[in-house]
């Protein structure tokens, strides 16, 4: 429901009189009930806190199908089979976890460096599965950074945008392999569309183990139309769940844009934490409505995409893709 502009304009206000405060949600297991604003706030990053510059608005395809020509390789990964690393209470605060940012896991009918090819994928994954890394969910990051919370030694966080059907048809498959779980962040108004998830299919993922969240209802820069920042944030949440049927907990900033009234509005929404863009894998209460996510995109080879890790073995003996057509 939309605010009368009265009262956002007193809400504002009154946020800037309270002052900065961290934000104290406690986060519960899921389920979770829905959470209700909170009318704390967090430090505000800057795009002078982020690892890199705020990025150029990239061309995206969001119609295109994939070519059905194109058989699917099959990939000869078999993952070690180690024993689970201890886990430890780490946080509050400052923490190293890495996370990524994928959009399509297929073959791009026009180069579009957003998309992944499946054997590149599974490599990236198979790789971070035997050097160590174990994933966590964006809602463990928060309480852990809030409260602090039992984590893996290396923690990772992998995200997809947009909710492209590949993920469920092809990234899902690949990660359960390797006991690995997602953050599907969703646009609202493409759920249903020709190569996107219908709302089954997101529940499915759901029920999966995978986290869902917003990414606004029609992925509009929210810094070019700021007149849309309400609807954007506010309402795609309250859609989401009312058409999924389970609590939307986070919001991702298309193209990774944001200035200071994204971020309160992200607040007023009762987001519990939002996504941005960044090189840095150190995640903290001061960008904890700015998290820093490393995009992985087609022009990343397996030396780039291992070196960008903060936790590393072998780099002399990458794993190598074996195709059988």
């Amino acid at each position: 429901m939309r605010l009368p502009r009265l009262t956002f304009v007193i809400l504002a206000m009154t946020f800037l009189s309270i002052g900065c405060g961290a934000l104290t949600t406690f986060i519960q297991p899921s389920p979770l009930p829905l959470i209700e604003p909170t009318w704390t706030m967090s430090p505000l990053p800057s795009p002078t806190n982020t690892a890199s510059p705020q990025p150029t608005l990239p061309f995206i395809e969001p119609f295109t199908p994939q070519p059905t020509e194109t058989p699917l390789p099959t990939i000869t990964f078999t993952p070690t089979d180690t024993p689970i690393p201890q886990w430890s209470f780490q946080g509050p605060d400052e923490l190293i976890v890495p996370i990524l940012l994928y959009h399509h896991i297929g073959f791009s009918p026009s180069n579009s460096p957003y998309y992944i090819s499946p054997y590149d994928f599974e490599q990236q994954i198979y790789l971070l599965h035997e050097w160590g890394y174990q994933t966590i969910s964006v809602e463990l990051l928060t309480q852990a950074i809030t409260k602090g919370a039992y984590l893996p030694p290396k923690p990772i966080i992998l995200t997809f945008d947009d909710g492209s059907e590949s993920v469920i048809s092809t990234a899902l498959p690949i990660m359960q392999k390797y006991n690995f779980t997602g953050t599907a962040y969703i646009v609202h108004n493409y759920i249903g569309i020709t190569n996107y998830m219908t709302a089954d299919q997101i529940r499915e993922l759901y029920a999966k183990g995978w986290e869902v969240g917003s990414h606004s209802l029609s992925h509009v820069s929210l810094t070019e139309r700021t007149d849309r920042q309400q609807d954007e944030i506010v309402d795609s949440r309250h859609k989401l769940q009312s058409k999924l049927g389970f609590p939307i907990l986070t919001f991702a900033y298309p193209f990774g844009a944001y200035n200071a009234d994204s971020v309160h509005i992200a607040h007023f929404a009762g987001y519990i934490a939002a996504m941005g863009l960044g090189e840095s894998a150190i995640q903290g209460s001061k960008n904890l409505f700015y998290l820093y996510r490393r995009d992985i995109n087609s022009s990343i080879d397996i030396q780039g995409f291992a070196a960008s890790l903060p936790w590393r073995g072998d780099m002399n003996n990458l794993p190598i893709v074996t195709v059988i057509p």
